[in-house]
C-alpha cells in the first residue's frame, strides 16, 4: 500500500507541474497580446495628434495672414494687392514674416511643423453710393475679396493640410485699374 500511494503523489506533482506551465504561457501570450494593443494605441494616439498639431498650424497660417491683412488701411491695402500678384508669409515660432518659409524654417520650437500662408485678389465689388470715376487721378473704395490659403506641413509624419478662406476687405481701387 506504501508503494501505491507513493506512486500515485508522484503522478500529482508531475500534473501540477504541467498545470503550472500551462497558466504561465496563457499568461504570457495575454500579457504579450496586452503589450501589442498597448503600442497600437499608443500610435493611434500619437498620430491623432500629430494630425491635430498640423490642422492648428494651417488654420494659424491663416489666421496670421488675416491680423496682417486686416492691419492694414486702404491705402496699404491697394499697394499690397496691385503690386503682389501673391502676398507670402511664413508663421514662425517668434511670429509672422514676409515671404516664403525657407528650409530650415519652422513653428514650433522642436522644428518639426513649418507654416505659411498666401493670399491672393480674387476680385473686387464696388460699394453702393461711391463715386466712380476712370479717370487715372480718381479712386474709389471697392470691397476686395481676397483668397487666404494656409499650409501646414509635418515631414516626420508625412502629414500636410491646407486650407483656403476667403475674406473682404474694404480698399481704394485706382481709376485707371477699373
Amino acid at each position: 500500500m506504501k508503494m501505491n500511494s507513493l506512486f500515485l503523489g508522484n503522478n500529482q506533482r508531475g500534473a501540477a507541474l504541467i498545470v503550472a506551465l500551462l497558466i504561465l504561457v496563457v499568461v504570457s501570450v495575454l500579457g504579450v497580446s496586452a503589450m501589442k494593443t498597448s503600442m497600437f494605441a499608443a500610435k493611434v494616439a500619437t498620430g491623432t495628434q500629430a494630425d491635430a498639431m498640423v490642422f492648428e498650424a494651417a488654420e494659424s497660417s491663416v489666421a496670421d495672414m488675416y491680423n496682417t491683412i486686416d492691419n492694414m488701411d486702404e491705402v496699404a491695402l491697394t499697394g499690397f494687392l496691385v503690386n503682389q500678384v501673391v502676398a507670402r508669409r511664413c508663421l514662425l515660432n517668434s511670429g509672422g514674416r514676409d515671404g516664403a518659409c525657407n528650409s530650415g524654417d519652422s513653428m514650433d520650437a522642436r522644428k518639426v511643423i513649418t507654416a505659411s500662408s498666401a493670399a491672393t485678389e480674387n476680385g473686387f465689388r464696388l460699394i453702393s453710393g461711391n463715386q466712380v470715376s476712370t479717370t487715372g487721378n480718381t479712386a474709389t473704395f471697392v470691397d476686395y475679396s481676397i483668397n487666404v490659403q494656409g499650409d501646414a506641413v509635418m515631414d516626420g509624419f508625412n502629414l500636410n493640410d491646407r486650407h483656403l478662406q476667403q475674406l473682404l476687405k474694404t480698399g481704394i481701387l485706382p481709376g485707371s485699374q477699373l
